[in-house]
């Protein structure tokens, strides 16, 4: 598996038919994808859904407390938004 760490906009190309470019939208990312239609792209979690996990993805790591913390607060002042 290659590895490569790409900057806000910076893109690669697999082959000739497909582009692969990374945006940072604040804390997280966007991917942009360009491939021929037969070509399926398809979110990991609905391949792992299926059970369906490619051998080369490395496990996450776990989030620190301090992490797992932010995440509670934000989703309760989302979920209090909803309301």
């Amino acid at each position: 598996m290659l590895s490569m760490q790409l900057k806000n906009g910076e893109y690669l190309t697999i082959g000739e038919d497909i582009v692969v470019q990374v945006f940072q939208m604040g804390s997280s990312f966007r991917v942009a994808v360009e491939a021929p239609k037969e070509i399926p792209i398809v979110r990991g979690e609905i391949r792992e859904r299926e059970g369906r996990r490619p051998a080369c993805i490395k496990e996450r790591k776990p989030k620190s407390p301090s992490r797992q913390e932010r995440d509670k607060r934000r989703d309760f002042k989302r979920s209090a938004q909803a309301d």
